[in-house]
């Protein structure tokens, strides 16, 4: 059976415009924690297929791509804010409510969707 669940990736690009690329990718596919440092949901095989895309874009001997998996975001430790330290654990496909999360013209944050909220 395929792992579903959260990841925490991280990457370190040499040259500013591969940096540039890899990180409009993951906005589009998960929460910045720091710079080069995103939450993303998904399953093994969407997690892989992000990792192949990244890695098409760097240059192996310069640069660095790493994934955790981790049970939630909210469980990371860290010194200092984390963006989502107020929510609880969910299983996954859970969710804390079935009402909408307004914000802007009636769309859901990145975060709170990706955590379906």
């Amino acid at each position: 059976m395929e792992r579903k669940g959260w990841y925490l990736v991280a990457y370190d690009i040499a040259d500013p415009r591969r940096l540039a690329k890899v990180h409009r990718l993951m906005k589009d596919r998960g929460l910045a924690v720091q710079k080069s440092l995103f939450f993303v949901k998904g399953t093994e095989s969407k997690i892989d297929s992000l990792l192949d895309r990244i890695t098409s874009i760097m240059v192996v001997k310069e640069d660095d791509l790493r994934a955790y998996p981790i049970s939630h975001p909210s469980e990371v430790w860290t010194n200092g804010p984390n963006p989502l330290a107020d929510f609880p654990v969910l299983p996954l496909g859970a969710s804390t409510s079935k009402k909408k999360i307004s914000q802007g013209k009636g769309k859901r944050s990145g975060w709170k969707r990706l955590l379906g909220l």
